[in-house]
């Protein structure tokens, strides 16, 4: 996300129609008050006026995709990634990377506290630029976090857009293996159901030569898929390479 001066309208969006609830155990705080861990699918709006949805995994790592709705499914502008720490119901983060639709990865820093009912309420600052947020957690009839992903949701073909605006298609096996083009340009992958049973999946993608974008990178991340209200599916992913420096996100429905 890039953070838009205070005079701009910042429009915040991950995963619309998403839902989930916190998960896993809990902690315990000053006065004997059992916090929950923070991990699962929040929604909120933002003190400029914007809107957001976070998914904040076992380990702590946090993963925010923004954009917009358009036709009923969900058109990414850009991802947050970040490697979290929760204590009681304290979540801070110090190396968040703004993966933006121009190839852009611009760092920031987030600070928030969770509630024994799964309530997150903080700040994230890009900068000089700084906003404040709140976010309660989503229905598990639309999107259950806490079900073990399953990769027949998503075999077959998936025709997506990248982060950078390019058609690309994905084939996924039943394996969850994948090959995939956009353009020139021939990538392969895998997905893989989180080890921890959360309706999750850990990408890998590793693209082929130049005219790739990101020639010979392999890069690693999460995907998504949902059912939207109109009985499509959608399929998010986004990803980093090892280092943080290089992002590619791919978002489409069928």
């Amino acid at each position: 996300m890039y953070i838009k001066p205070a005079v701009s309208a910042l429009t915040l969006l991950m995963l619309t129609a998403l839902g989930g609830c916190g998960g896993g155990g809990g902690t315990t705080v000053a006065g004997g008050t059992t916090v929950a861990s923070p991990q699962g699918v929040y929604q909120g709006t933002f003190s400029n006026g914007g809107s957001h949805n976070t998914l904040i995994l076992e380990n702590n790592q946090f993963y925010t995709i923004y954009g917009s709705t358009v036709a009923g499914a969900f058109s990414v502008e850009g991802f947050l990634q970040g490697n979290g720490n929760a204590s009681g119901g304290n979540f801070t983060a110090s190396d968040v990377k703004d993966a933006t639709a121009a190839g852009q990865l611009l760092t920031g820093t987030l600070s928030a506290s969770y509630t024994a009912s799964n309530n997150l309420t903080g700040t994230l600052t890009e900068g000089s630029n700084t906003v404040n947020f709140t976010g309660t957690p989503l229905l598990a009839s639309v999107y259950d976090y806490n079900a073990a992903a399953n990769l027949s949701d998503i075999a077959g073909t998936w025709n997506t857009t990248s982060l950078r605006g390019f058609a690309s298609t994905f084939t996924i096996a039943a394996s969850g293996a994948f090959t995939a083009t956009s353009g020139a340009c021939a990538f392969n992958g895998s997905f893989k159901p989180r080890s921890s049973g959360k309706n999750v999946f850990d990408v890998t993608m590793t693209f082929g030569p130049a005219p790739c974008v990101l020639p010979g990178q392999t890069l690693a991340g999460i995907g998504i898929d949902f059912m939207l209200n109109n009985g499509k599916r959608q399929l998010l992913i986004a990803g980093l390479d090892a280092s943080r420096t290089s992002s590619a996100g791919f978002f489409g429905t069928r």
